[in-house]
This record gives C-alpha cells, sequence and structure tokens, in this order.
C-alpha cells in the first residue's frame, strides 16, 4: 500500500511539475477578414530538466550518493569480467602506469563510449579511474544521472593505487595551512530566489539533458577547481557551499560558508533555488570526491558550479585526523602498493 501511494505522489508531483514547466502564449491576427489564433508552447527547461532529474532516480539526493569503490576491492577484481575499469586520465599518464586491463577513455568521449563500444548492462560495476577521485567522481555523477546506476568512482584514485602517483597529487595537496581560520559562525541561507535559464532548443527533457550533460563532460574538470587559498583569501568572491552534516559544520567551517545538507538539500522543494545564479557557487566536502558528484549535478543544471579541490584535507588535514568519527583524512595509510602495468 505504501508503495502504492509513493506511486500516485510521484506522478502528481511530475504530472503537476509538467504543467509549470510548460507556458502558452496566443497570438491573434487577421487574415482575409478571418481571425487567426495561433498558439506557441514554451518550455521552461530547467522545470522540465530538474522535474525529469528528480523523478527519474534523482541520484545526487539518494542514499546511492557518493558512488564510491575502494581500491582493494578493484584490486580483488582486476581479472573479473563483471568489472569494468576506464582510467579517465590522459594518455600519457596511462602510458605511464595504469590497472591492468583499463581502458583509456577521454571524459569528452564517455558518452559514446557507453553507447557504442560496450553494453554497460554487462558489467556489474564500471569503474572510473584519475589521479585523485575527484575528476572520476564529476564524471561518474554524470553517468548515473544518465541512468547508467553500475558506475562508480575509484576512491582516491591512482594516489591510493600507487605511491608512485600519489606524491604528485594527494600527499602534495593536503595541508594544515588554514587549521586556524574556520568559524563556527551559523551562515543562515538567503532566500528562495531565480534559477538558471536554459537555452538547449529541445522541448523533451530528455534532449535536454543530454545536451547538457555532453556539455559537462567536454568542461575539463580541472577548469571546475578552486584552491583554499582563494576561499580563504576572497571569500567574498563565491557562494561557498560547506556540504557536511550540520554537526560537522557546527564544529567548524569555511568563512561565510552555508551547511547543505547531502542527499537532501539540492532537491527543488527542498533549499535548491537559494543558491544564486550571478556567482561561482564553490562546493566543498572532505575529500573533494563528493563534491564532484554535487557539481555535476549543478552544472548539468545549469548553475555557475565549482568544487574545492580536495576538500577539507587541503586545508585542515591533521584536524581532520585528531577528530572523532568519520572526517575522511588522507593519510599514508590510503595509499597502496599495487601493480601498475605500463604500456
Amino acid at each position: 500500500m505504501k508503495k502504492l501511494s509513493f506511486y500516485f505522489i510521484s506522478l502528481f508531483m511530475a504530472t503537476s511539475l509538467l504543467f509549470i514547466s510548460c507556458k502558452q502564449s496566443k497570438k491573434t491576427t487577421v487574415e482575409d477578414g478571418k481571425i487567426i489564433t495561433a498558439v506557441k508552447t514554451t518550455v521552461d527547461e530547467f522545470r522540465s530538466l530538474s522535474t525529469y532529474m528528480e523523478t527519474n532516480g534523482d541520484f545526487i539526493n539518494s542514499d546511492e550518493v557518493p558512488a564510491m569503490i575502494a581500491t582493494e576491492e578493484i584490486n580483488a577484481n582486476v581479472d573479473n569480467k563483471a568489472y569494468k575499469i576506464i582510467d579517465i586520465r590522459s594518455a600519457a599518464l596511462f602510458a605511464e602506469g595504469h590497472i591492468k586491463n583499463a581502458d583509456n577513455v577521454a571524459t569528452k568521449d564517455m558518452l559514446d563510449f557507453f553507447e557504442k563500444i560496450i553494453v554497460p548492462s554487462n558489467y556489474e560495476k564500471i569503474v572510473m579511474v584519475c589521479n585523485s577521485g575527484q575528476s572520476a567522481s564529476y564524471v561518474t555523477g554524470i553517468m548515473r544521472i544518465m541512468g547508467y546506476d553500475n558506475v562508480y568512482a575509484m576512491t582516491y584514485g591512482m594516489s591510493s593505487w600507487n605511491k608512485s602517483f600519489a606524491e604528485n597529487f594527494w600527499v602534495k595537496n593536503i595541508s594544515n595551512d588554514y587549521a586556524d581560520k574556520i568559524e563556527k559562525t551559523t551562515n543562515e541561507k538567503p532566500a528562495k530566489g531565480k534559477y538558471p535559464t536554459l537555452n538547449t532548443g529541445k522541448r523533451k527533457a530528455k534532449d535536454i539533458l543530454r545536451v547538457r550533460v555532453l556539455e559537462a563532460l567536454n568542461t575539463p574538470y580541472k577548469s571546475l577547481l578552486v584552491k583554499a587559498p582563494a576561499l580563504f583569501e576572497n571569500p567574498a568572491n563565491y557562494y561557498i557551499v560547506n556540504y557536511w552534516p550540520g554537526a560537522k559544520y557546527d564544529k567548524g567551517h569555511i568563512p561565510t560558508a552555508i551547511q547543505y545538507t547531502p542527499k537532501k538539500s539540492l532537491r527543488t522543494t527542498a533549499d535548491l533555488f537559494t543558491l544564486p545564479v550571478d556567482k561561482e557557487i564553490v562546493t566543498y566536502c572532505f575529500t573533494g570526491q563528493h563534491a564532484g558528484f554535487a557539481t555535476a549535478y549543478l552544472k548539468i543544471l545549469g548553475y555557475n558550479a565549482k568544487a574545492l579541490a580536495y576538500g577539507a584535507n587541503s586545508f585542515m588535514n591533521t584536524e581532520l585526523k585528531n577528530r572523532e568519527g568519520k572526517w575522511y583524512a588522507f593519510s599514508s595509510k590510503k595509499i597502496h602498493d599495487y601493480k601498475v602495468v605500463k604500456d
């Protein structure tokens, strides 16, 4: 009975929002003495797209996010044909060393790879691999939104797989430079306001999504990363989203940061419309990986979304280690010595 009720509620919401996403305008003219009324229907692309995404999995607000997979599991299944490993790093880095049986696929070619090269449903898990886990999270988020619910990002990327990669990425980018600059002030969300205007020229939500996904995949994730000094030294330049549970936010956060609850706040019926459309939105989490998923979602919806590189580990790594509970501090314990294949 509960499932049936949920179905009717979902159907009602989808139907209601469908009317909101479409507007009609009438134009009356006189031709040869006859009154002719033309009705033109325009689509509010944002409303159409957000409705479609929320009623088709609502990945970013579900328990499936963040869709991560540990390097230990990949190492144990490196010869398992039920696992497809996709390395999204540059061809040069891939040649220097990669996981056995991995395919090197450029992010911009990902949709073609899924639709024309492989049969995604043949695999139990499709694993995205990058240098740090952040780009892989972004791409995984995009593919999840496209409906591929067996896609995962490898936690901490190749930095966790082998120490030869860790030094140039995770080890190099963790710090405690701003640990003494965090604040405990509760910054309130603004009132709900405007949402982005999308102009893909498409009328169907599925087609709008495809255009937005292709644009997101063609955007190098590196260009969407902001480093800690920019946020601490010029916080007014950004709308900073603290993507932590409220209890952790209360223990200290980047100055001016506003707390948004993972798996909840980014719904249209929750706090999505409190995000600005005229400012860079920088989301940060503990490692930069969960923020990658949120950035993918917001980017597809048309927000000027970015993420803090390496998350809180980039400015308060030791503090994270000293706190009780899961604060996801990176350490040498995360680095393995798994086999690397070189071309």
